[in-house]
């Protein structure tokens, strides 16, 4: 059957906006042009496809099967569209990431590198907050994605990718005096309580019988390592932010009975919400040094 391709172009916009007139602004054509060419689809067809009304446009069970098939086929031409148009498009434009530090360092800084090397012309802005503020920052549209370490289930309102494990490890300076038998008797740093890291380590110390509230509380993870080294107290370090000062004898390691799990850097992006096509290519970096880090 030859038909005009471009007749199913415009029953698409008519069903989907359920109105010719909306449809004629979308498309830029005068309405009774559409009401038409409809009605030229609908006689080459065989079958009533559009029913009008004064509440608008409905379809009928011929025209529903029509609109299933023809909104599929046009999202794909889209998506090729813009797969088509991607290299162009990150040839500028903007990203912004909510990152926390653990995320910052264990994940994001190399995949920023290659990113940045690939496509010097996008602009990066990166945001230090804990993980409730990067996810808040998504909800809000201002951040793209989060880039965060997560603890328990999230709200249903993100997309989430997990990019790597990791391990945090009790430290002290090294030398530093404690008690073994009652380790939380000395001066306890922790992220602050508005975060989910306080959240986990507040769980874990409770399952261990510990009551135990952070004797100094900062804002970020990477604030716990000086202060561990000055020894002020005691703190739990991720392991990568910790190598170097451990390698070198600043601090050690507290041997513990039983060791957090291990928690994840996770991607978080709104369900709701498509990424940029920048920002779509830095995840796609993300994953893939993921699998690059993976052993």
């Amino acid at each position: 059957m030859d038909i005009n391709y471009d007749y199913y172009r415009i029953f698409y916009y008519v069903a989907k906006y359920g109105s010719f007139s909306r449809a004629a602004e979308v498309l830029l054509k005068g309405q009774p042009n559409l009401t038409k060419i409809i009605h030229k689809l609908e006689v080459q067809l065989g079958c009533r496809l559009l029913v009008r009304s004064n509440r608008g446009v409905t379809l009928t069970p011929e025209g529903e099967k029509l609109y299933h098939y023809a909104e599929i086929a046009f999202e794909n031409l889209s998506f090729a569209q813009r797969e088509i148009v991607s290299k162009r498009n990150l040839e500028g434009g903007s990203i912004f990431v909510a990152t926390t530090e653990i995320a910052l360092y264990g994940a994001l800084l190399p995949a920023l590198t290659a990113f940045h090397r690939d496509y010097p012309s996008v602009k990066i802005r990166l945001a230090n907050l804990n993980s409730t503020q990067a996810l808040d920052a998504v909800k809000k549209g201002i951040a793209d994605f989060a880039a965060a370490t997560l603890y328990e289930k999230e709200e249903d309102m993100f997309r989430i990718t997990r990019i790597r494990d990791f391990k945090e490890i009790l430290c002290c300076k090294k030398g530093y005096q404690y008690d073994p038998e009652h380790i939380f008797s000395s001066p306890y740093i922790s992220i602050n309580r508005g975060s989910y890291t306080y959240q986990f380590y507040r769980q874990y110390l409770l399952s261990m019988g510990i009551e135990k509230e952070p004797d100094i509380e900062v804002a970020t993870a990477d604030q716990i390592l000086p202060l561990v080294k000055s020894g002020i107290g005691i703190g739990f370090i991720c392991e990568f932010l910790a190598a170097d000062a451990l390698e070198s004898g600043g601090i050690e390691e507290i041997m513990l009975p039983v060791l957090p799990k291990p928690r994840s850097i996770c991607l978080a992006e709104d369900k709701a919400k498509s990424l940029s096509i920048a920002a779509r290519e830095l995840k796609r970096y993300l994953c893939r040094q993921a699998l690059l880090a993976a052993p």
